[in-house]
């Protein structure tokens, strides 16, 4: 792990930028420590009380499906159907 002053990551930031993709780089500050970590996507909590349940990514994939499934419906793009004709489909 390298252990970096603020001030030298922000005289070096494209070099340590590049660096912390491949070893750990850390920033002290008078604050604390704040590492930095590599990520392919970004995750914001949605939630205005940060509730936990939406720090998982897979439960934002449901949240955005149902949500979607709702616009598709709302828009005439789904259409409703019977009790009956569900369980008829589901074979039950």
């Amino acid at each position: 792990m390298l252990l970096l002053t603020v001030t030298e990551f922000r005289n070096n930031i494209s070099r340590y930028l590049k660096m912390a993709l491949t070893e750990r780089i850390a920033l002290k500050s008078k604050d604390g420590v704040i590492e930095l970590t590599p990520s392919k996507e970004i995750r914001v909590n949605p939630s205005p009380s940060n509730d936990q349940y939406f720090d998982n990514p897979h439960n934002i994939k449901e949240t955005d499906k149902a949500m979607q499934e709702l616009e598709d419906y709302h828009a005439g793009k789904v259409s409703a159907i019977s009790l009956d004709e569900l369980k008829s489909q589901l074979a039950l």
